[in-house]
């Protein structure tokens, strides 16, 4: 099975606890991920996402205020040796969409649940066509077996 290293984001957009708002707002209008990882001594300690914006855009002064003041945290990690159905499980009970990626206590990369659900699909695909190329050797070998192995025997002479 695959692990969260092979999907993960390794180029992660970060700011610090006391970075204003309004620094993450035009930061994350340069990402795709819609997330930002909240870091101490680049140390992962919360995550701020464009719906976190959203959700306080009515409170005065929001932009000037520090992105402590409305990031997630404690923030749920994971690790670049972690299975794939490992993650899948933390997704599926914890029921975030992204996650950072540690490694030795350091912000490594960032992961999210399409990524996952995405890497997983693709290795049930190609489980799938491993497993009709077998069915097809099987049915071949059978053929040879009962249809062509007495005419076969038969014309060489056993």
């Amino acid at each position: 099975m695959a692990k969260v290293r092979k999907v993960m984001l390794t180029d992660v957009p970060t700011l610090k606890k006391e970075d204003k708002v309004e620094e993450a707002a035009r930061l994350l209008t340069k990402t795709d991920n819609g997330c930002l990882i909240i870091v101490e001594n680049d140390v992962p300690i919360g995550i701020l996402t464009e719906l976190d914006i959203v959700r306080h855009i009515k409170s005065k002064n929001i932009m000037k205020q520090p992105v402590s003041s409305i990031m997630s945290s404690p923030v749920r990690f994971m690790t670049p040796d972690m299975k794939l159905d490992e993650a899948l499980k933390i997704i599926d009970t914890k029921r975030f969409r992204k996650y950072p990626v540690i490694e030795n206590n350091r912000l490594v990369g960032l992961v999210t649940k399409n990524d996952v659900i995405l890497a997983i699909s693709d290795n049930m695909k190609l489980h799938r066509a491993i497993q009709n190329i077998v069915l097809i050797l099987f049915v071949l070998f059978e053929l040879f077996v009962f249809i062509l192995y007495e005419p076969l025997k038969q014309y060489l002479g056993g």
